[in-house]
């Protein structure tokens, strides 16, 4: 169902970042109202960590329509937003076996939301609950849910590709238990915080979720592309 009506890019160019900033100022900054617009004036929402991120946009294919985003930032000398916001058990760093990330900044439009209601919390992955209903873009069905798992299955590509086996996220317990009985392996390593609501801090192998062959099976099989990919096609 994802493969057949979405597609995962890689923003590698200005115009595909520019796509991603676009995105999450609508859905943070004029949809749920957590960052001012005002910061804003270009209408393209960005933090100090974009600068050591990797970011992905999803696209709608009968549309074209630019429908959702999410970045894996990239630990470095400054602590990543799960480190700031959460008492974590565990210190985060780069080490032999792979480097470490965040998801973050993952979001949808809210034509395919549940309704407008929906909180996608400004850092990680929120607001998701077993309600969730089937999206309606142009006539074209897609659960959300499938649209997260794509992004998830893009970066978990990404990831093995590029050595970053340890990922680090923010969640609702709600979100936690939907991607649990989908097949991902999540350990919580620290106490919750008060950000949008409680998140849970979480961790997860991205090498053995790339490698998940039972959440993969029979979707998700293109991960992503280029977008610089499209000026050639």
């Amino acid at each position: 169902m994802f493969d057949h009506y979405y597609e995962v890019f890689l923003a590698d160019t200005p115009k595909s970042k520019e796509i991603h900033y676009s995105i999450r100022y609508q859905v943070y900054c004029e949809e749920m109202d957590f960052e001012n617009k005002s910061d804003f004036p270009l209408e393209q929402e960005f933090d100090e960590y974009d600068s050591h991120s990797v970011h992905f946009i999803v696209s709608h294919k009968p549309s074209g329509h630019w429908v959702g985003d999410m970045r894996l930032i990239i630990k470095d000398d400054q602590l990543l937003p799960i480190e700031r916001l959460c008492l974590l058990n565990e210190n985060i760093n780069n080490d032999a076996s792979g480097l470490s990330v965040e998801i973050s900044r993952l979001c949808l439009l809210k034509e395919i939301r549940r309704r407008s209601t929906d909180i996608i919390p400004p850092y990680g992955i929120g607001g998701y609950d077993s309600s969730i209903k089937d999206a309606n873009v142009n006539n074209n069905r897609c659960d959300n849910r499938d649209i997260i798992w794509g992004m998830i299955y893009a970066a978990a590509k990404y990831s093995y590709y590029h050595g970053m086996s340890h990922w680090y996220y923010m969640t609702t317990r709600a979100l936690d238990k939907i991607l649990r009985k989908g097949g991902l392996n999540m350990m919580v390593i620290g106490e919750p915080c008060q950000h949008k609501g409680l998140r849970y801090p979480f961790k997860m192998d991205a090498f053995a979720t790339f490698h998940n062959d039972m959440i993969w099976k029979g979707d998700y099989n293109k991960g992503y592309r280029l977008f610089s990919e499209l000026q050639l096609d």
